[in-house]
């Protein structure tokens, strides 16, 4: 699958450099994501940005039921662009450890175990002026620092913040309209990909940060979608954005 979709992202390349300034009407969804950008509350760029929030209104305009999913969340940037985009009854769910990434497995290549190893020996950098967020002391107060900054009550937008590993914590048993995964490693990636893609609602998205990146979650995605492709359409934005048929 990834050759044929690589195949497909250089006919977006052109358009893509374009389209960041002219996509989104909304000023105050423009201020929000030069906020979010200008305070490395976020590694995604303006592209990835604004390609999400247009989903989220997407799913909005289209009614679609089910809540909203993230899975990955470094400082809450993507987040809260998610939160801001939604109608304000629709319930946000964001998973993260909120503290330092888990290592890859032997699942992931030599890509993943470079970055990791970067990391834990102290030499990630984060987005401008941010440090790395994995080295936050406390992440989740940081995040909720963050909304709180960007104007989104997390109670009244109904936010809910989960703490843990995927593996422990991620629990889908509800619709979900749209889920935008951000979780680097293979084993991160399978298990978010199991976990929402059956709940997944018949023209629902999900958005898939780092296909392009991270060789574990390319093969997570290949390996998930292998025998179902059939049911999906792949479309590349600034990020691989996978949608429910029917």
């Amino acid at each position: 699958m990834l050759e044929a979709l690589q195949r497909r992202a250089h006919q977006f390349t052109a358009a893509r450099l374009k389209l960041p300034q002219l996509r989104l009407s909304d000023r105050h969804g423009h201020a929000l994501i030069h906020q979010v950008r200008a305070n490395g509350w976020t590694f995604l760029s303006y592209g990835a940005l604004y390609d999400l929030y247009a989903r989220v209104r997407a799913v909005e305009e289209r009614n679609l039921p089910g809540v909203l999913v993230e899975a990955g969340t470094a400082r809450g940037g993507s987040a809260i662009v998610m939160a801001y985009a939604k109608a304000a009854s629709r319930p946000l769910q964001v998973y993260d450890a909120f503290g330092m990434i888990p290592p890859p497995s032997d699942r992931d290549g030599q890509d993943a175990h470079d970055r990791y190893r970067e990391i834990v020996e102290g030499r990630a950098k984060g987005v401008g002026q941010a440090d790395y967020y994995g080295y936050d002391a406390d992440l989740l107060a940081a995040v909720q620092a963050n909304f709180q900054q960007a104007g989104i009550d997390l109670a009244a937008a109904h936010v809910g913040l989960v703490k843990g590993l995927y593996a422990e914590t991620l629990r889908i048993d509800a619709p979900v309209a749209l889920a935008h995964l951000d979780c680097d490693w293979y084993d991160s990636v399978i298990t978010c990909l199991t976990q929402i893609v059956p709940n997944l609602v018949p023209g629902g998205w999900l958005v898939v940060d780092d296909y392009f990146d991270w060789s574990g979650c390319r093969r997570a995605v290949d390996d998930y979608f292998g025998g179902k492709r059939q049911d999906f359409n792949f479309v590349i934005r600034s990020r691989l954005h996978i949608q429910r048929r029917g």
